[in-house]
């Protein structure tokens, strides 16, 4: 078993949800919109690329957010960082 990563994704961080208002599920899919939207050199993409390394480097990362055990934004981070979802191509 690999070394334990913990990611603070919540607010105040570069992963942080910017959809504040509405159910869990619709700041969720929010949050996927919006992550799909932004170019593969922003902040946040290069933050999930970085995750990413470690992940393909046998790491356990556990991302944080207040909102657990109840899903959220960090179950979308998990699927860029596992590559079900990618940046906007330029």
């Amino acid at each position: 078993m690999g070394k334990l990563e913990n990611e603070f994704v919540g607010k105040g961080s570069v992963l942080e949800n910017p959809y504040t208002s509405g159910c869990r599920r619709k700041l969720k899919d929010q949050y996927r919109k919006y992550l799909l939207e932004l170019p593969g050199d922003s902040p946040e993409w290069q933050r999930i690329l970085e995750l990413k390394k470690i992940h393909e480097n046998g790491e356990d990362l556990n991302l944080l957010c207040s909102c657990y055990p109840d899903p959220c934004h960090s179950n979308i981070i998990s699927d860029a960082i596992t590559g079900k979802i990618s940046p906007k191509k330029e």
